[in-house]
């Protein structure tokens, strides 16, 4: 009784009495395969959920799976708490399980980075690929032309892409990198070829070897943290190599000559503020060069490379230039364009 005639006249007064404070926004991740320290996609990702921990006030919790097969549990384990505003899949191979949540917490909302799910509740972030990889090509290209760069050891202009999984997305990055490749150097040969892991360094600096021993003077590494022994393999070689999704050339300063830029931090934090303000965008969102949400690093390239490779990927943004996404389409594409 005597308690609540001290909070009734406290109020009355306008004393302030400490109150709890209001819940901040909360986000769940689920991480890819490969988990944190792959220094590439996930990492990414964790970069945008700190960033908009820090700018916008949110809480998160994270999980990093060992194996595709956990992802339908962790998801449901999220979903079914109902305090998460947003519930975010990063990679292709959840889209299964998404699919499958989602339609049980139709009131819950999701976003997937890197592949589409067709549902009402489910914001899908999709990149062009094949644009960052006709920037970074070009580059590539261009590199195996210069001469006196003891990187460039081989004269047979030969440059090299692995991918992590032999599937679309993939086959669309190296579509755009023997496109971008060619385009700027007709002469030039393109190998590839895929880990069939995102986690396995050591099959990929040994594949990444092999190239080398072929005369693969650049070669790519689009495969999350399998590419970090491609990477390791292009140092011990003296050779060029191209990180993926994050800037890696601290990994290799002396060897790394771009990247190819997916910026997943700024794309999860579109996808958090979207649904902060109110306009959660379900279903497909294209993102690009000209979103800015794919791109390359000055890195080791030189200025007059560079130069040639911005006025492309304007060209790009602009719709002048329309990069073939599937390998066996890019033959004709080049010879349409009189290459």
């Amino acid at each position: 009784m005597l308690l609540s005639i001290v909070l009734l006249l406290a109020l009355m007064m306008g004393i302030g009495i400490p109150m709890e404070a209001a819940a901040k926004p909360r986000v769940a991740i689920v991480f890819a395969t490969g988990g944190l320290g792959d220094k590439s996609f996930n990492d990414s990702a964790y970069d945008g959920m700190k960033r908009a921990e820090k700018d916008l006030g949110i809480e998160f919790d994270k999980v990093e799976p060992q194996a595709v097969a956990e992802y339908e549990t962790l998801l449901t384990r999220f979903a079914q708490t109902r305090k998460y505003d947003l519930i975010i899949s990063i990679g292709f191979d959840q889209a299964d399980a998404l699919k499958v949540v989602s339609a049980r917490f139709p009131n819950q909302k999701f976003a997937i980075i890197d592949t589409a799910v067709d549902a009402p509740n489910v914001a899908s972030y999709v990149y062009k690929e094949a644009e960052r990889g006709f920037v970074v090509g070009a580059i590539a290209g261009l590199m195996t032309t210069k001469k006196g760069d003891p990187r460039i050891v081989s004269d047979k202009q030969v440059v090299g892409v692995i991918g992590g999984m032999d599937i679309p997305l993939i086959r669309a990055n190296v579509a755009g990198y023997i496109a971008g490749a060619k385009y700027v150097n007709p002469k030039v040969q393109v190998k590839y070829a895929y880990v069939g892991d995102w986690a396995d360094p050591a099959k990929c600096k040994e594949m990444a070897n092999a190239m080398f021993d072929e005369g693969v003077d650049v070669l790519w590494l689009a495969a999350g943290r399998s590419g970090l022994g491609g990477i390791k393999a292009a140092e011990e070689r003296n050779r060029y190599a191209i990180g993926a999704d994050s800037d890696q050339g601290y990994l290799a300063p002396r060897n790394i000559l771009t990247n190819g830029m997916k910026l997943v931090d700024r794309t999860v934090y579109i996808a958090i503020n979207d649904v902060l303000r109110g306009k959660f965008k379900p279903g497909v969102n294209m993102l690009g060069l000209k979103e800015g949400a794919l791109g390359y690093s000055k890195s080791l390239v030189p200025a007059d490379v560079m130069s040639q490779v911005d006025k492309l990927a304007a060209k790009v943004v602009s719709g002048d230039i329309n990069v073939p996404d599937e390998i066996d389409k890019v033959e004709p594409w080049l010879k349409a364009q009189g290459k």
